[in-house]
This record gives structure tokens, C-alpha cells and sequence, in this order.
């Protein structure tokens, strides 16, 4: 397997998680606001990695403009959210954000994020609160308030398993 893992993040979530794949896997890393499109073309297996912001990935527009170069490699993208236990948005997150091609044949992996409101922008702690405002459920509400961090490296097992698992059976010529 020749892979490599691409990031786009904001507040550090989506780089750190980025970081333990890239570490566990002995794979180079790369924010993708770096140049590294010469990279893809020599790479079979690639894993992406972006937090969601107002129901948007950063790195949505990137996907469709490179689609290209991504359609005939093994694609596993890891999605930093708030929303990573709650099956019917992370299905509108899909469907709003990704080619059909890759929501159809890549896989997609749905991880905790954090909130950290004292790095947060005015404009994002804005959003935030009136989320909040909206949250139903009362636990979710005074955590989105007062923010919360679940990364943890534990929450990657299942990609590292899933990329060891490809990387070892596939077929060498």
C-alpha cells in the first residue's frame, strides 16, 4: 500500500487525528492548504480527513475539484463533527457534501470533535450558541455552551483497522 493522509482543519481536532493516522500508519501527512497534488498521482489508498462547519466539510469544493485524480484510488475520509453519534445527520452531511461516487465507494468514518470556546472566532461562537439554543436535549445543550473536547486517539481503531486490513490483502503483481 502506498498511502497518504490529507487534512484540512480549523481548530485542531481534525489535525490531531490526522497526526495519530498519519503516525500509525507511517503514512506522510499534509494539510491540504500545503502543495501536494504531485502526490496523489503515486498514491492508491488516501485518507482525508475534515471537520463539518454549518453542515459543510472544508473540504467539500476540494473533493469535486479533484475528483479526478481520486476517483480509481481506495478513499477513506474521516469526518470531525458534533454529530458523529447521530446516524440522520451524518447521512445529510454525506449527501450535502460529498460526489455520489465517493459516498457510494469510499469509506466514511464519523469522529467526536471539540469545542474549545475561547479559541473559537466571535462569528463561530455566535453559531454555536444559537445551535445550542436549538438543542433539544439538555446534556448536548450545556456542553455546546460551555464546550467539550472527545478526541481521543481510541476513536481511530476502526479506520487503522480497516486501511491494515486493505494494505494486507491486497493483490501484489
Amino acid at each position: 500500500m502506498k498511502g497518504i493522509v490529507i487534512y484540512k482543519g480549523k481548530y485542531g481536532a481534525t489535525a490531531q487525528y490526522a497526526e495519530w493516522i498519519a503516525e500509525a500508519l507511517y503514512l506522510p501527512l499534509y494539510d491540504l492548504d500545503k502543495q501536494f497534488i504531485d502526490q496523489l498521482e503515486t498514491r492508491d489508498t488516501i485518507i482525508i480527513g475534515s471537520p463539518v462547519y454549518v453542515g459543510k466539510l472544508l473540504v467539500k469544493n476540494w473533493l469535486f475539484k479533484n475528483a479526478r485524480l481520486l476517483k480509481n484510488k481506495k478513499i477513506l475520509l474521516f469526518i470531525v463533527c458534533g454529530a458523529a453519534g447521530d446516524k440522520i445527520k451524518q447521512e445529510q452531511v454525506i449527501k450535502q457534501n460529498l460526489p455520489g461516487w465517493l459516498a457510494k465507494s469510499g469509506e466514511i468514518y464519523f469522529l467526536p470533535g471539540k469545542v474549545d470556546m475561547k479559541k473559537l472566532s466571535w462569528w463561530d461562537r455566535f453559531l454555536i450558541r444559537m445551535a445550542a439554543m436549538m438543542q433539544k436535549d439538555p446534556t448536548k445543550r450545556q456542553a455546546m455552551r460551555r464546550g467539550y473536547d472527545a478526541v481521543k486517539r481510541e476513536h481511530i481503531n476502526d479506520l487503522i483497522k480497516n486501511v491494515l486490513h486493505y494494505a494486507n490483502t491486497e493483490k501484489v503483481i
